[in-house]
């Protein structure tokens, strides 16, 4: 059997250099944050939770402004871009097709017109406040001021902060009033007077908490529509979302010619099925899957040494420090170009002496890039401009210690403490963010490999040989759960075209996690082979509501072990009769009925705690359920 390998992230970052400057420097390129999901790092400890968190933001320095409720009085600290980049890198769920010759069928055209560029391994994708508000602590946390508030009036809060200089933009009293109520406290972050964006990094926060959880409702104000949320929770056991659903996907929607690109959409459509507010697991196993990403020895004695910039800054690309905007930043303010380089030095080194090539690179707007890329990454070409710079080597040193690697020690020496790394992923929109998701863990659920396999092979006949045109190619793709689909890859043209079978589920299954035990599964797609299938009902069973608590609509989930009447109703806590669902003959198996959170007149109820109740016979089963308005 002949087998190759082809594996590739699902989100994949393309660097261009400009073929004018070899370069090799800290300003060759910026790696950027992921832009489609929220990044958030939780370390489990012993009565406590600390918190990495990604911030992302585009905007002028003096606008920028964050806030966070936390359910305790935080420790603060600095964190660092670089762990999610190592987070990502380990983790990214990966698609992965082997390609089989099976009695001869095996072409390797068709292997490089499918898998144009295949993989050479196997490796994985200040001031006091109104009396009404209790300032906790202000400090200056890295390039942040930051203030911690509580306060049982939602309006003072937001004074607070407004009078204090934090632009809240469309975040309002309604949106913080839930958090008061519960008796959070507020973070606040805003950027020093003498930052810019670029000195933007990650907080971290320790506080007070048995399990953690995402303060989502804060996010509606300003979301796009179905934003990633990109969950890593370092613990002891596999870590599951307590308060949503968990989904794993139907992988004959993936797009495996085009090495799973479209994982995030096919998550959220199996997220919407589920009724929008479910996690699938991207990677669940040994952290040391990251730990050994941190390879990381920096000599800050070795840079404490040199005495000119560019010995500096080689020394430092040596030793592997992030070559980021955070890094970048950093290398301005202790390096700042000398305006006889912007006006003398680049129409020499880079110009060549040629002054209409400078003045039009002025007038066009990118003398500016051209000349910090080649003063920072060619700096010695700039000698006799620095001749009067004094290099402060201790001072730049001191600050890499302080933002680069005493964050990044931080977290290596965490993932060698805690043995177990999750990885949950969903995207939410603005009216799904309803319901703050919270965490816990179950040491008895599987790991989940962030590596995903399905076998490729030719179906053809030997009597054909090569003499079929190749729109009359076909492929078989063979899938982990077994089953198998056809394709004629060139049909149309000579790009392959996408594989997802339209019309299929997304979802293959819908199912709540427990602390313990395996997972009760809702509902899964009939052709997918399960492992954990449940065997022939023998009873009605009622199971728990999903979304739970909810305020849009819930479903109500059953198994009913043969054809008959049944009657659900939903009561308050009087126990008096809100509205009758359905009264229908309910279909043996699984069954599900929707409730949109109305009464038998068409009102929205009250908020609060409500049974529903399965009625069949001479069966009864009650639950609760809790909705919010």
């Amino acid at each position: 059997m002949h087998t190759k390998c082809l594996f590739s992230l699902s989100l994949s970052l393309v660097l261009s250099v400009s073929a004018a400057h070899a370069c090799g420097g800290f300003f060759c390129t910026t790696v950027p944050m992921n832009q489609v999901a929220e990044n958030i790092l939780f370390i489990q400890g012993e009565g406590e939770v600390t918190t990495h968190v990604q911030l992302q933001y585009s905007g002028t320095a003096a606008d920028f402004a964050w806030v966070l409720p936390l359910p305790a009085v935080p420790e603060l600290a600095v964190s660092h871009n670089q762990i999610f980049t190592q987070l990502q890198s380990a983790t990214q769920p990966g698609f992965q097709l082997n390609f089989v010759d099976e009695g001869g069928c095996y072409d390797s055209y068709l292997y490089d017109l499918i898998f144009p560029e295949s993989c050479s391994t196997c490796a994985g994708v200040g001031v006091s406040g109104p009396p009404s508000v209790e300032v906790v602590a202000q400090e200056q946390i890295g390039p942040y001021h930051t203030a911690v508030v509580s306060s049982d009036d939602a309006q003072a809060i937001v004074d607070w902060l407004v009078d204090n200089g934090y632009q809240l933009g469309e975040l309002g009293v309604e949106l913080l009033t839930p958090y008061v109520e519960e008796g959070f406290y507020f973070l606040a972050l805003k950027l020093a007077s003498d930052r810019d964006v670029g000195d933007l990094q990650p907080i971290a926060m320790r506080y007070a908490a048995d399990a953690p959880g995402i303060p989502i409702r804060l996010t509606a104000v300003a979301t796009e529509p179905d934003l990633g949320i990109l969950t890593y929770i370092l613990g002891e056991y596999r870590a599951i979302p307590q308060n949503y659903l968990h989904v794993q996907i139907n992988e004959a929607l993936i797009d495996w010619f085009d090495r799973g690109f479209n994982y995030p959409e096919v998550v959220t459509q199996a997220a919407n099925e589920a009724g929008g507010q479910a996690f699938v697991t991207d990677y669940a196993g040994p952290s040391n899957i990251v730990r050994d990403f941190f390879f990381w020895e920096f000599d800050l004695a070795e840079l404490r040494r040199q005495t000119h910039p560019a010995d500096f800054l080689n020394a430092a690309l040596w030793q592997d420090f992030p070559s980021d905007a955070q890094m970048q930043t950093l290398i301005r303010r202790h390096v700042p170009i000398p305006p006889a380089v912007l006006t003398e030095g680049v129409l020499e080194v880079v110009f060549a002496g040629d002054r209409k090539a400078y003045e039009r690179a002025q007038e066009e707007g990118w003398l500016q890039d051209t000349a910090e890329s080649s003063f920072y990454n060619n700096m010695r070409a700039y000698d006799r401009y620095l001749a009067d710079f004094a290099f402060d080597a201790n001072a730049f040193a001191d600050d890499l210690q302080r933002i680069v690697v005493e964050p990044l020690e931080g977290v290596r020496q965490l993932l060698e403490e805690k043995p177990y790394l999750t990885r949950l992923y969903t995207t939410l929109s603005a009216d799904e963010m309803t319901l703050d998701p919270m965490f816990a863990y179950n040491p008895d659920l599987p790991d989940v490999s962030q590596v995903r396999s399905a076998d490729l092979r030719t179906a053809c006949a030997d009597s054909l040989g090569d003499t079929r045109p190749e729109e009359e190619w076909e492929v078989v793709i063979a899938l982990s759960d077994g089953r198998e689909f056809r394709s004629r890859p060139f049909a149309d043209s000579m790009d392959p075209r996408p594989l997802p079978l339209v019309g299929d589920p997304a979802a293959a299954v819908v199912e709540q996690l427990t602390t313990s035990g395996p997972p009760q599964v809702l509902r899964a797609f009939p052709t997918t082979i399960e492992a954990t299938a449940s065997p022939t009902p023998t009873g009605w069973s009622l199971l728990p509501n999903y979304p739970n608590p909810f305020n849009a609509g819930t479903i109500l989930p059953f198994i009913a072990p043969d054809s008959a009447p049944a009657t659900l109703r939903i009561y308050n806590l009087h126990g008096q009769q809100v509205r009758t669902l359905t009264t229908d003959q309910a279909a043996a198996g699984y069954g599900e009925v929707a409730w949109d959170g109305r009464d038998h007149s068409g009102h929205v109820v009250a908020s609060g705690v409500y049974f529903y109740r399965l009625e069949t016979e001479g069966v009864e089963l009650t639950r609760k359920l809790l909705f919010l308005r």
